[in-house]
């Protein structure tokens, strides 16, 4: 597959104030046919640089002299939100903690130094073909905003519900692969779920704001707002994806044993109260344990304080089939429901009902 991945077309910089550093890069970068565009020794300047020029590739050493590392990618991030710019990690700290708080940062590689130019060019190659991967709705994108420049409405709405027809939000679904690698400690496989995610969701902002305009030119201002609204609501996941994925690994930095750490995160979420997010958490912690009442329970209390009496008691009705002696729960059901836990009710199975 490398062989198909013409590097020496790419724009990358290289961001270190370590002299030795940046030579040993260099020079395993040229064995690959990729050019260095310039060099930075400050995270800043390097920004400055990506806001005002097509970058395709950062390799970023762990020594900056303006700022750490995780800090200077999560800048990236924020000042390219939709199509961020890839930044490989390339690191002599390996530490378990060091390489979640890149993840979490939003790095698109990590590379642990000394390393072979083949292990460079092996990741290299993943990161490229990740960022290749929505090139081609991204080109149906262009084509759609060529088509509204022109008034040609129709043909641009026609192109832009392809990329956002899929019944199953894809973003989601790559997200959540990555937390269950995040939790395997496949950090590499962690990475690139993770970055399909945010590459999809900030194409799907893009087409719901040219789907937008798209109605607004035809004059239906109903459909406008619907789609500015989902726009709206896909920047807003954005936020939830970045949040969540800082917040689980800061869990399995504090507690790498912990036997389900999607119910640790489902109950720090609801303290925040985020209630579907900590739903979503809880329901990840289903699979991975569906006979834990501890985590039917949680999931009660979520559709509790969200005001969703229903599947609340649906939920505490499979953690006290679980485990009738579970006094919390009793309380609970006796306080929603008006009576005492009888060991009547049919249990749930996860997945069913309204309750997920």
């Amino acid at each position: 597959m490398s062989e198909n991945i013409a590097f020496h077309k790419l724009s990358v910089i290289v961001t270190t104030q370590n002299d030795a550093h940046y030579q040993e890069d260099l020079r395993h970068l040229n064995e690959i046919n990729l050019n260095v565009a310039h060099r930075f020794s400050s995270g800043n300047a390097a920004l400055d640089y990506i806001r005002f020029n097509p970058t395709h590739l950062i390799v970023t050493d762990i020594e900056l002299r303006d700022m750490n590392v995780q800090e200077f990618i999560k800048s990236v991030n924020q000042q390219h939100r939709t199509r961020p710019v890839p930044v490989v990690v390339v690191s002599d700290t390996s530490s378990e903690d060091f390489v979640l708080d890149s993840i979490s940062a939003g790095c698109s590689g990590f590379v642990v130094r000394p390393y072979t130019t083949e292990t460079l060019k092996n990741h290299l190659v993943e990161v490229v073909k990740l960022d290749q991967l929505v090139e081609i709705d991204e080109s149906v994108y262009e084509m759609a905003r060529e088509k509204i420049s022109q008034g040609e409405y129709d043909g641009a709405i026609a192109d832009l519900q392809e990329i956002v027809e899929n019944e199953e939000n894809e973003a989601d679904v790559y997200f959540q692969q990555g937390m269950q690698y995040l939790w395997e400690k496949k950090y590499g496989k962690a990475i690139v779920a993770f970055k399909k995610a945010l590459q999809i969701n900030g194409l799907y902002i893009k087409a719901y704001t040219g789907l937008a305009e798209a109605y607004k030119g035809k004059g239906d201002y109903e459909n406008y707002k619907h789609y500015l609204q989902m726009a709206a609501d896909e920047y807003a996941r954005l936020d939830e994806f970045e949040e969540v994925r800082s917040l689980f690994t800061e869990i399995l930095k504090c507690d790498p044993n912990a036997p389900n750490p999607y119910n640790t995160l489902g109950i720090n979420l609801r303290k925040q109260g985020k209630y579907e997010q900590a739903k979503e958490a809880y329901k990840q912690a289903l699979d991975l344990a569906p006979d834990d009442e501890n985590v039917h329970y949680n999931m009660a209390k979520s559709y509790y304080f969200a005001s969703e009496l229903d599947a609340a008691i649906r939920y505490l009705t499979n953690a006290l089939s679980i485990n009738a002696g579970f006094d919390e729960a009793r309380k609970l059901y006796e306080k929603l429901t008006g009576q005492e836990w009888t060991g009547s009710a049919a249990r749930d199975e996860p997945g069913q009902g309204s309750g997920r």
